[in-house]
């Protein structure tokens, strides 16, 4: 492997680990507009370390058994670095490199996740994709857009700065446009919630441009997919809470049973059921991991000392309450 190919391996590895500070991102840039030859291997290193993680789980959200016995595979193969510089080095030994600058990239690209499964994709202009459970989006990057549509489910941006090339994010008839920042778009039947951890986004919805609204780090704000003003709140803890997902967790703080248990059957094929509609309006406060829902559900009945019985696929809390009788006549 050439010594500009092991630079383009260890920059994709380093930002696939989490956002790079400010002086790495300003090293990072300056190698990066060296020249083609450092772009080339750059997106050599991107594709293949996209293609190393089609079958990636976030580790915490496997069953058990799963991670065992990934961590055993583990322990017998190479690691994802390893494997990606033999793969950028085999890649510019055929000459990827042409492929790499070629239409294909720039072209539109899909990417998913199961019902369950986090994945965290460098994206072709250095930016980042978390995508969340059951998620899908389909991404086209020409040179003067970078056009993300969220087709369903939740991701997480943090976008590589480019004045001239503003990168917009359509979730239905609602869009968020940022040149430089980190945000989140989840999409809804009715709308879109939109929810800014760094920088600045504006997004406006079937009205048109006309009305677009600033949300800045630690706002968020529900936009409707109808032509309607929305409102914008400051909710820094909100945002953070509600994110936990990157982290496979769950955070409630005074959200309701029904609330919590949608969140969890967001991630599990185990699905909780609110038997008694009362229940569900209960509050509750608390960390849990997102895919133990039994462990949850466990809280829930010593808490509110509730029955939970469990049936194939499905844990039911409570019991739902019997019809009322007509009372008899005398």
């Amino acid at each position: 492997m050439s010594t500009i190919d092991k630079e383009a391996s260890d920059w994709v590895v380093r930002q696939a680990s989490g956002p790079l500070d400010e002086v790495s991102q300003r090293a990072f840039e300056a190698w990066y507009d060296t020249g083609p030859r450092q772009q080339g291997a750059y997106l050599r290193a991107q594709a293949i370390w996209r293609s190393l993680d089609k079958a990636t789980v976030q580790a915490n959200l496997r069953p058990e058994a799963v991670r065992r016995t990934v961590r055993a595979q583990a322990a017998r193969r190479p690691t994802r670095r390893a494997v990606l510089g033999a793969g950028v080095a085999a890649s510019a030994a055929a000459g990827v490199a042409a492929m790499v600058f070629g239409p294909r990239l720039v072209g539109g690209q899909t990417l998913t996740t199961t019902l369950g499964e986090v994945r965290k994709i460098p994206l072709e202009d250095r930016s980042v994709a978390s995508l969340n459970s059951d998620s899908h989006l389909e991404v086209s990057m020409t040179p003067k857009l970078r056009r993300i549509v969220l087709v369903s489910g939740e991701a997480l941006f943090e976008v590589a700065k480019n004045p001239q090339r503003p990168f917009v994010v359509e979730a239905g008839d609602v869009f968020v446009r940022a040149v430089g920042t980190a945000f989140s778009v989840r999409r809804r039947a009715n709308g879109a919630d939109v929810l800014v951890t760094e920088g600045v986004v504006e997004a406006w919805n079937a009205g048109g441009v006309a009305g677009a609204q600033r949300i800045s780090a630690g706002q968020q704000a529900f936009v409707p997919n109808r032509a309607a003003p929305f409102s914008v709140l400051a909710a820094p803890q909100e945002v953070e809470r509600r994110l936990a997902w990157r982290e496979g967790n769950i955070i409630l703080n005074n959200q309701t049973l029904a609330e919590a248990a949608l969140e969890f059957n967001r991630y599990n094929r185990l699905k909780i059921v609110i038997a008694d509609p009362a229940l569900g309006s209960h509050r509750l406060v608390g960390q849990y991991r997102a895919d133990q829902p039994e462990q949850f559900v466990d809280a829930v009945q010593a808490l509110m000392e509730v029955r939970v019985t469990r049936s194939g696929d499905r844990l039911t809390v409570g019991a739902a309450r019997p019809a009322n009788k007509p009372s008899d006549q005398s």
